[in-house]
């Protein structure tokens, strides 16, 4: 009796630990890490982190002191090439990180060459990010053909564009026309590939721009030799999975964008904006009420996120171009 009593007792403790670790976030953060393929995370300090199909384990000595290197260190070559890795901090580390690379991860900040996987109250996941390497030439050209494809050209095949606008991962990518810095107009589209979400994203910019034509001042073949294009990859940078204006504020930073899916749809507000209209809470809210929702919707059935604009692409105006 007493032996059946004493692991009641245990199983007890470690659901209470659980708990007390991770409230509430566990599903969602092992959800995220499932989303991202994280096979494998490396901890500093007492994590409390359980998922099915994740190893864990504790950041060696090598690792721990690359954390303790400066904030503008990259993590380890060996982290880096390891597919399915992140680093996980708990919000609260040792004096020994202060001013470093750990504590600069641990109060969620963005990481060049990194990319938050989730961000609770208690931690930071991060993971390496699959940065996009294109020559100026290939840059020029797809600023280019996302002109052409607004102007209403033939669309070309996936196989034409390079290789590594046509790797196979989840992205998210934006169309915008700008005159002389200010945004007109701008649609994004998520795929399979780069060159899939521009495909998608231009077709639906231009349907768009002829939908409000008379609002936009005229047909965009006629606008477009005034407007600049540009082609973004809004790159993500972590689910918070905490929506409350203290957290969403604290781990919203000036490079960041702010959205949430919803169901089958999802909306976001630019990084210029977030600031224009109060901050990052401020902003998420006021999506929020623009479609009818408000923050009891985000507990069951959205994902808020934070991203960061990457520019891929630019064609400038043709007319901006010869007064110039």
């Amino acid at each position: 009796m007493r032996l059946l009593l004493g692991v009641a007792f245990m199983l007890l403790l470690v659901w209470l630990l659980d708990r007390e670790l991770l409230p509430k976030t566990a599903p969602a953060l092992c959800e995220a890490l499932a989303k991202g393929r994280i096979v494998r995370v490396y901890t500093v300090g007492e994590a409390g982190l359980r998922c099915p199909g994740v190893r864990v384990e504790r950041a060696d000595e090598q690792l721990t002191e690359v954390l303790r290197s400066p904030p503008e260190t990259p993590l380890t070559a060996g982290l880096r090439s390891q597919k399915g890795v992140a680093v996980a901090l708990p919000v609260e580390l040792d004096a020994s990180f202060a001013g470093r690379l750990g504590e600069r991860l641990a109060r969620r900040a963005h990481v060049p060459g990194l990319r938050a996987v989730a961000l609770s109250r208690e931690l930071a996941l991060y993971a390496p990010a699959h940065e996009v390497e294109l020559t100026s030439p290939e840059r020029e050209a797809l600023g280019y053909v996302a002109r052409a494809l607004l102007r209403g050209a033939r669309e070309p095949s996936v196989a034409s564009f390079p290789a590594a606008l046509r790797r196979v991962e989840r992205v998210e990518v934006m169309v915008m026309l700008s005159r002389r810095g200010e945004p007109r107009l701008w649609r994004s589209a998520r795929a399979t590939s780069i060159a899939r979400a521009l495909l998608t994203a231009t077709r639906v910019a231009r349907d768009r721009w002829r939908e409000r034509e008379q609002a936009m001042g005229g047909p965009l073949a006629q606008k477009l030799l005034e407007l600049d294009v540009e082609v973004v990859l809004l790159s993500e940078d972590g689910t918070l999975l905490n929506a409350q204006s203290p957290f969403v504020d604290g781990s919203v930073f000036a490079e960041h964008g702010i959205g949430f899916d919803y169901r089958t749809s999802w909306h976001y507000v630019l990084p210029r904006d977030v600031q224009r209209q109060g901050g990052p809470s401020k902003a998420l809210a006021m999506q929020l009420k623009e479609q009818g929702l408000t923050l009891a919707s985000l507990e069951s059935d959205a994902r808020v996120y934070r991203f960061v604009p990457v520019q891929l692409g630019l064609s400038k105006a043709p007319l901006e171009e010869t007064s110039n």
